[in-house]
């Protein structure tokens, strides 16, 4: 969220990116990111989103979502995105027939009641509008996460233990398996071994490949440079 950034700089870019390659899907730009440019273009969400798709965006990461409870973002990501504007972006692009993920970040200050509210809001809005593709639970990398490594939130544990993460994709098989049928466990933080558990587990989607992720290995985790397609 650069401070001077340009607000169609999103669109600009994903134009430039679908013209040289019109064969590309581009997956991009979190409700957060959209929301910033919809404030520094002075455009509506509705319009900003409209412009995005128009310029060839194909789908929305779901992500900035942390935990759906405002008084636990107002713990652990104070004056971030909220949920009602989570939920605006997201239903807003879903609307507009732009598809989006769905996730969650755990292990730091919430409890399993959280989870299951959270699990709740994503159901609810499922069924009006079928619009997640996934659901994606993310355990809190803590080694180097400020809000732990700094004390900057207190009360930060960890994060999850093992039998959290089974539970935590057990529950969203129980709690979303109709309406949202893919369960993704993240290999880049449960690692690929633990990750083939959690698919006995609930989930059935191991993730895609990656290059050179930077958040979680910034954070700590040992995982998340490479897991080619075999």
């Amino acid at each position: 969220l650069p401070p001077k950034l340009d607000g169609r700089y999103y669109i600009d870019l994903t134009r430039a990116i679908t013209t040289a390659l019109p064969g590309m899907h581009v997956h991009a730009f979190s409700p957060e990111e959209v929301l910033y440019g919809s404030v520094r273009s002075g455009l509506p969400i509705k319009e900003y989103l409209r412009e995005l798709k128009d310029a060839g965006l194909g789908t929305l990461p779901g992500t900035s979502a942390e935990i759906l409870v405002q008084e636990i973002r107002d713990a652990v990501s104070r004056g971030r995105i909220t949920v009602d504007q989570w939920v605006e972006v997201n239903t807003t692009a879903h609307a507009l027939g732009i598809r989006t993920t769905s996730t969650i970040m755990y292990g730091h200050v919430e409890t399993p009641a959280h989870w299951v509210r959270h699990m709740d809001l994503l159901r609810s809005i499922q069924r009006d509008t079928g619009g997640f593709t996934e659901f994606v639970p993310l355990s809190l990398i803590h080694s180097e996460a400020p809000m732990y490594s700094k004390a900057l939130v207190p009360g930060v544990r960890a994060g999850a233990t093992g039998v959290e993460v089974v539970r935590m994709h057990a529950l969203a098989r129980v709690m979303l398996g109709p309406s949202l049928r893919n369960i993704q466990c993240s290999w880049v933080k449960e690692g690929p071994k633990f990750a083939q558990v959690l698919l006995d587990a609930g989930a059935n989607d191991l993730g895609g490949t990656l290059i050179n992720e930077s958040i979680s290995t910034s954070a700590g985790a040992t995982y998340g440079q490479l897991v080619g397609p075999r």
